[in-house]
């Protein structure tokens, strides 16, 4: 049938048809592109993993690491200059010997005859032995009178020390008084003897010194201003330097 024998009705109907499979065709071929570029073919797959397996092979490992940052480091506080060093502390002298060495010269009774005021008179010396003591006898000419056993005793100025001391608490050593040992040196071990002081005071005074207690040599031991001990410093009657 020609279009020309069609009634307007007919037409109409042909061409709302012809536009519906217009719009039927291109709908279809619209989502039939859209299947294709969901689902790719078997090349294009095959394309993408030897691209993405080249590019896997290629890419360099990188290190997960923080990137380094430059951080100021914080100054250092300034460096004390070293204090010197205190000197080192001199050496702590022996503590003084309480003790004075000399001849006995004297003792005096100043109370008149109370003995509330007694004093000593002592001629002190120096108590040599060994090197000292050759050294000493040396420098006087007197080298040949040194004995290794014995001591000497050296003038400690012409001055006479006094020191004051109280009868009720002094003690008098003796070594040859009131026993007198052998002849011979009479050195360390020997055998002390107690005296009394009155017993001591009165063979000096009041029998006439027989046994010349007076210019012996003895240790004075001197505490708070007074002679507390008198002990004899013993030494052979036969040698006399």
């Amino acid at each position: 049938m020609k279009w020309s024998e069609l009634s307007r009705k007919q037409r109409t109907l042909a061409l709302v048809g012809a536009a519906v499979l217009g719009l039927a065709v291109i709908a279809g071929a619209f989502a039939l592109g859209m299947s294709l570029g969901d689902d790719p073919g078997p090349d294009t797959a095959a394309d993408a993993g030897s691209d993405t397996s080249e590019a896997t092979g290629t890419t360099e490992t990188t290190s997960t690491d923080e990137p380094a940052t430059d951080t100021a480091e914080p100054e250092a506080p300034p460096v004390a200059e070293a204090e010197p060093e205190p000197p080192a502390p001199a050496p702590t002298p022996p503590p003084a010997d309480p003790r004075v060495f000399g001849q006995l010269k004297g003792i005096r009774d100043e109370s008149g005859g109370a003995w509330a005021e007694l004093w000593v008179d002592i001629d002190t010396a120096v108590f040599l032995t060994g090197e000292d003591a050759l050294e000493w006898l040396t420098s006087q000419g007197d080298a040949a009178f040194y004995r290794a056993i014995y001591w000497y005793a050296k003038p400690d100025g012409a001055a006479i020390t006094s020191h004051r001391l109280k009868p009720d608490s002094i003690k008098v050593w003796m070594y040859t008084y009131p026993t007198v040992p052998p002849a011979g040196f009479y050195g360390p071990g020997m055998t002390k003897q107690t005296v009394g002081f009155g017993e001591f005071y009165d063979a000096i005074y009041m029998a006439g010194d027989p046994n010349c207690l007076l210019n012996r040599y003895y240790w004075f031991t001197v505490e708070g201003g007074y002679i507390t001990i008198i002990e004899e410093q013993p030494r052979d009657p036969c040698y006399e330097p």
